[in-house]
């Protein structure tokens, strides 16, 4: 198609278009991005829904809706990319002092720890550590939320994770 046909074409559709189509058209494209600046998934599945079943722009909400979150678990959604403060940093534990009171493995020969305060663990690497009930152990944390157990006045440590 030439310039010149697709120009003539464009006026036509144009101008048989009315005021009022027109109008819905923005009206229907400023609903759509009241939509898309919504945060929370369900409110703004919720939103989208509304606009198909041609519902009144007055009845879409912008705002997102929190439902059964309090404030502080808002506040601290994802708060462990931050920079923390000196005073936060103090107030961190590094690692933690535990006794082994129930000891058991997996098929696969990886330990899996219950300690005296109710903690379970498992084992997440394949390296060999001896461990006994009783026996008192140090979690420490590492990078990208790994956590590491060793024993006492060890430097051998393998890799874990809490199961309760």
């Amino acid at each position: 198609m030439n310039k010149i046909t697709k120009l003539t074409y464009f006026a036509v559709v144009t101008s048989l278009l009315s005021n009022t189509a027109i109008a819905e058209e923005i009206s229907l494209t400023d609903r759509v991005q009241g939509c898309v600046k919504i945060t929370q998934d369900t409110a703004r599945l919720a939103c989208f829904d509304q606009l198909i079943s041609k519902a009144k722009p007055t009845a879409i909400k912008a705002e997102p809706i929190i439902t059964g979150l309090t404030a502080e678990q808002v506040d601290s959604f994802s708060k462990e990319q931050v920079k923390k403060t000196a005073e936060e940093s103090a107030k961190e534990i590094d690692s933690i002092t535990l006794t082994i009171s129930k000891l058991s493995k997996s098929p696969y020969g990886e330990w899996r720890i219950t300690f005296e305060n109710g903690q379970r663990w498992q084992q997440k690497d394949n390296y060999k550590l001896s461990l006994k009930t009783g026996q008192r152990v140090i979690l420490t944390k590492g990078s990208l939320s790994s956590v590491y157990l060793q024993k006492e006045n060890t430097t051998k440590r393998i890799k874990v994770k809490r199961l309760k």
